[in-house]
């Protein structure tokens, strides 16, 4: 006989599941939206009403249906959604640095890091056993200048990404130093541990597994021996991510407006088509359906998946919305009960800071 806590917090995991056969998929821009995807036609349909919060980055707890924000604004802010089919902004504070561009919750979900874009630096968040923000631990500037390749990029470290690798280790790639840089997480504590340089221009934004893929100069690298896989149009790339089984990764490429197909086994095969806009900001698959938000086209566009050949066959525009930015498959849905309230009204009302 299994043993339910009636104590369980709102962000369960155990809270509220979606049918398998609609997962559900948070969409971040000008607004916030939480969409459960059709899995026959690729279709997403908003679950409630759009939360009034800007969320150019997402990122989710490892236990509890929670997830986490940032807008890229010069003064900028992080966020904490619970993601019911009416999304509840949690809370909000400052990234205390400019243009926060990623963020990553550590696998015991203990705390935050966050890259400040403009500023530089990371940013270390305390969380509560509930996830809300509990404080700043640590904030630390990246090492070293920028590697000048690009002066109007590179002038300065430009935190793009951070991985966890474990629960104590993670990667920061900086596409301003052109550098792959190794901390060690420690009671909330950063350590630099190494680094590791890539060919000065590349310009890295973001890894995925060991592909990483470069904005400054457009290909698709893999590691460690940085074999570089050239996109075969100039542009500005802006995500990758690997198929479900590992056999492809695939790269959105701004400008062309494409979306490269890359077979991770030898001879590595390359292939292009159409994004449906000329500036894919972010790519998530949910089962074989890669979706594409293109904030050109105010629309998701989608993709079925052929296996073994990897190809993508267009399957339309799977939803409308303002400036979409960033997809994020979650697990469920939290708990959180339907109906008005005052987080639905505006993006201040209702919440509370963590400072």
């Amino acid at each position: 006989m299994s043993r339910r806590d009636d104590h369980e917090p709102p962000g369960s995991a155990r809270n509220h599941p979606v049918p398998p056969s609609r997962a559900p998929i948070l969409v971040g821009g000008e607004r916030t939206v939480v969409c459960e995807a059709d899995p026959d036609s690729g279709a997403l349909a908003e679950t409630g009403p759009a939360l009034a919060v800007r969320t150019a980055y997402a990122a989710r707890h490892p236990r509890l249906d929670l997830v986490y924000g940032v807008d890229e604004a010069l003064d900028g802010s992080i966020t904490v959604i619970e993601p019911s089919r009416h999304p509840r902004l949690r809370q909000r504070t400052s990234s205390r640095g400019a243009i926060p561009c990623h963020l990553a919750v550590c696998p015991d979900g203990g705390h935050l890091v966050t890259a400040n874009y403009g500023s530089g630096d990371l940013i270390v968040h305390r969380l509560d056993e509930h996830g809300s923000l509990a404080g700043v631990s640590e904030q630390v500037a990246l090492p070293g200048p920028g590697s000048r390749a690009h002066p109007e990029r590179q002038s300065a470290a430009h935190p793009h990404q951070i991985v966890f690798e474990d629960q104590g280790t993670l990667t920061v790639v900086d596409l301003g130093g052109d550098v792959l840089l190794t901390y060690h997480l420690s009671a909330g504590r950063l350590r630099l541990r190494s680094t590791h340089r890539v060919p000065t221009g590349t310009g890295p934004r973001h890894l995925s597994g060991r592909w990483l893929l470069g904005e400054l100069d457009p290909a698709i690298l893999a590691l460690p021996d940085l074999t570089r896989h050239p996109l075969a149009a100039p542009g500005l790339p802006s995500a990758i991510v690997t198929s479900p089984d590992g056999a492809h990764v695939y790269a959105a490429n701004r400008g062309p407006g494409t979306i490269t197909t890359l077979a991770t086994a030898a001879p590595h095969t390359m292939s292009d088509l159409p994004a449906g806009g000329a500036d894919p900001q972010d790519l998530a698959f949910v089962g074989d359906v890669l979706y594409a938000a293109l904030p050109d086209a105010n629309a998701v566009g989608a993709f079925r998946r052929t296996p073994g050949t990897g190809l993508l066959r267009p399957l339309g525009m799977a939803l409308h919305l303002p400036d979409p930015r960033c997809l994020l498959p979650i697990r469920r849905l939290s708990a959180r009960a339907a109906g008005p309230g005052p987080d639905r009204v505006g993006p201040s009302a209702g919440v509370r800071s963590a400072e």
